[in-house]
């Protein structure tokens, strides 16, 4: 059945948003028309339900940034907007409206070495062993490096106080059992990042003898984000893959509870250049479960199509959807991917799957039991390392080059903006927010841990 278009002013070129000019179902096609001259000049899907004659997003707008129409600044974004996605007081205020405290506080920034200190410093004052405390203050860096903030600092204090309740065993180190390229990693209930960096460090290690090998996790705990373990192993000139499972949080259609997580996968191969990545890391709900809590924190609502209650209807409450869960992306296909990744995980590594996985909610000193899978492909092996990149650099620029429409946004690869913004962040430093700095150096205050100078 053929999707309606509903068309979209825009009043003028420099514009934000455009008008709608009919209700817009979430997923509907919108063809933004340009007021003087009448041309289409892009198509947008929205990202949720937006009513007649209300503001529609053309283009990413940052959080903080000025919101144009008519040709001037109408508003601030009070939050990140995405081309697609409604703009209503939800995510905008008026320019003669006061900025709450955390957005009149500016970013504080230091340097990527002050952010791994602060957390290798705070893991081992509770009992954390070096090379645990190492792991995670790397990942946790990365993600701030490269704008995986849902995966940085902010987790510093869970994971304190999971460690210290024996919730995540401390001292606990990773016993891998071999067979030629088949590795069975069990993790002893250790910090996740550990246990996963060593996996990938092995699989690697084993696809370098072998070819390919595969690194089944399990007693693991969560490990930040999938692409870090990814490019760990592309960083030794080889392909690599990693999916992981872990705290319930997403269910098909209807249903009035949730069954898995919204389990990520990673695929990371190496370029030409020696700090940059093809690196492809999502998951495989619509949202974070992390973007719902804030979205409860903050009282605002969510999207259309990220939630549904515990009666398995859809909510933009996010208070309604933290009881009930989160949907997959690409609805029956998204969820079809999901049960493949839990099949190739929990499942397959013989650990927890699905709703065994532990809630570090509702058990906060109990294991949780995340399973992981680590896949390396050896390059030299396959078809010669050097080739490989070449070949890969030849089509991303194929990629890159492609002609587009006008007023078209960049094209860009998997992974291209995360290595972008890592490079400028490692010589500008890490922005943070004012309550995400306070709370860290509350915490080393709490733990006795010297707060490193900026």
């Amino acid at each position: 059945m053929a999707v309606s278009k509903v068309r979209a002013i825009l009043l003028a070129s420099n514009d934000d948003v455009a008008a709608a000019l009919d209700t817009v179902e979430s997923g509907g096609l919108i063809t933004v028309i340009h007021n003087t001259s009448g041309e289409a000049v892009t198509e947008l899907v929205a990202r949720h339900a937006i009513p007649f004659g209300h503001k529609v997003a053309v283009r990413d707008i940052a959080h903080g940034h000025r919101v144009n129409r008519y040709g001037f600044p109408i508003g601030i974004a009070t939050t990140e907007i995405k081309k697609g996605e409604h703009v209503h007081g939800h995510n905008m205020r008026s320019m003669l409206s006061p900025a709450s405290k955390q957005e009149a506080e500016p970013s504080a920034m230091r340097p990527a070495r002050w952010v791994h200190d602060v957390v290798k410093g705070c893991l081992q004052a509770v009992g954390a062993h070096s090379e645990g405390a190492e792991a995670m203050a790397t990942a946790v860096t990365e993600a701030h490096l490269r704008g995986v903030e849902t995966h940085g600092l902010r987790r510093l204090r869970p994971y304190v106080t999971r460690l210290r309740s024996g919730g995540v065993n401390a001292t606990a180190r990773p016993q891998a059992d071999q067979n030629q390229g088949l590795l069975r990693i069990d993790g002893g209930n250790g910090i996740g990042h550990h246990v996963a960096a060593f996996a990938a460090n092995a699989a690697s290690d084993a696809a370098r003898q072998f070819g390919i090998a595969i690194a089944l996790v399990r007693n693991s705990n969560h490990f930040g984000f999938a692409g870090y373990y990814a490019t760990l192993i592309a960083g030794r000139r080889q392909l690599g893959i990693v999916t992981s499972n872990g705290q319930v949080c997403v269910g098909p259609g209807g249903s009035t509870k949730p069954l898995l997580s919204n389990n990520p996968i990673a695929i990371a191969a190496p370029t030409g250049r020696l700090d940059s990545y093809l690196e492809l890391d999502l998951a495989t709900s619509v949202t974070s479960r992390a973007n719902v809590v804030e979205a409860a924190r903050s009282g605002a609502l969510l999207p259309d199509g990220w939630a549904q209650d515990e009666n398995g209807m859809p909510t933009r409450d996010p208070a309604a959807a933290l009881a009930g869960s989160l949907v997959a992306f690409g609805a029956e296909k998204g969820f079809g991917l999901l049960i493949a990744l839990e099949a190739l995980t929990g499942v397959l590594s013989g650990g927890a799957y699905a709703d065994q996985v532990s809630s570090k909610e509702a058990s906060p000193d109990a294991p949780e039991g995340t399973a992981h899978t680590m896949i390396a492909i050896d390059l030299e092996k396959a078809i010669g390392a050097g080739l490989y990149a070449r070949r890969l650099d030849d089509l991303l620029h194929r990629l890159k080059t492609l002609p587009t429409r006008p007023s078209a946004d960049p094209i860009r690869y998997p992974g291209e903006r995360r290595w972008n913004l890592r490079r400028r962040r490692l010589k500008d430093g890490v922005p943070l927010s004012a309550p995400e700095l306070g709370d860290v150096v509350s915490l080393t205050h709490e733990l006795g841990v010297a707060n490193p100078g900026t």
